[in-house]
């Protein structure tokens, strides 16, 4: 799953675009067919491009040999209930369609909220008011979330397709037109957010933010999302007397995810 996230996501990234060693001995007898379909780097370091499936084959073989042993062997797991599923026409989600699937789940599923959490750190460490507010009252720390993913925004962009011709925002887009959507963007828009560049945990609207996007595209994982930041936030600090930088973060080098590789820190109990 590390491999396979840090792949996807970190294709720009000499660091994780190749990052991972694992052991296939240790691993299911799944884990390990896939493992033999993981393809190595190229002369020029590189992996191949993870956006197209013959540069994942190792993700999608097992996505594959995984749908098919859950329909057959159901149990009591998400994937097992997906494969489960019946339409009111009695259809239900194909094995290709499940590749796709297990895609979402084993990389948008992590990686988000692994850039997410380092990126809110940064933002307390840099407002000292702030992790005082929050020591001295947990229950602010759910709402300091949603202005962490405001401020910090881990999916940067997305991109659409236009399906009609439409005018946005004074420009003319057409039918079939790509088009990028900035979340970081529109998370800084000063008509929402007066001094959206500050990081305020008292921010009143900060809940407004599209770190999840927003329609029929909205972040399956928004609430697990939510509550595994509050969690570790709430844990940190009440496990410590205070937490600081000890040094310059390494940023994730891609134009997708807004990434920490290393943040250096220093921390009282």
């Amino acid at each position: 799953m590390f491999d396979w996230a840090n792949r996807v996501i970190g294709w720009q990234d000499p660091d994780y675009r190749v990052s991972a060693a694992f052991d296939p001995s240790g691993a299911t007898e799944l884990g390990r067919a896939a493992h033999a379909l993981r393809p190595t780097p190229g002369p020029d370091a590189l992996m191949p491009d993870p956006r197209s499936r013959e540069g994942m084959p190792d993700l999608y073989a097992y996505a594959h040999a995984l749908g098919t042993l859950r329909r057959e062997q159901p149990g009591e797991d998400v994937m097992s209930i997906l494969m489960a599923q019946r339409d009111d026409s009695g259809g239900s989600v194909s094995v290709e369609e499940f590749e796709n699937l297990f895609w979402l789940f084993a990389v948008a599923g992590n990686e988000t909220t692994r850039n997410g959490m380092p990126g809110g750190l940064i933002g307390l460490l840099g407002a000292p008011e702030a992790q005082r507010a929050l020591r001295s009252d947990p229950t602010l720390v759910p709402g300091a979330v949603e202005e962490m993913l405001r401020w910090w925004t881990p999916v940067m962009t997305f991109r659409r397709t236009a399906t009609r011709e439409v005018e946005l925002s004074g420009v003319q887009v057409q039918a079939g037109d790509k088009v990028v959507v900035s979340f970081a963007s529109a998370n800084r828009d000063p008509e929402v957010f007066p001094d959206p560049d500050i990081f305020d945990i008292g921010r009143a609207n900060a809940r407004r933010h599209l770190a999840f996007g927003a329609g029929p595209h909205v972040c399956l994982g928004a609430f697990l999302a939510r509550s595994m930041m509050t969690t570790m936030f709430t844990r940190l600090l009440d496990r410590t007397s205070w937490v600081q930088a000890a040094g310059e973060p390494a940023w994730l080098q891609s134009n997708f995810q807004r990434g920490v590789k290393r943040l250096p820190i220093a921390w009282q109990r």
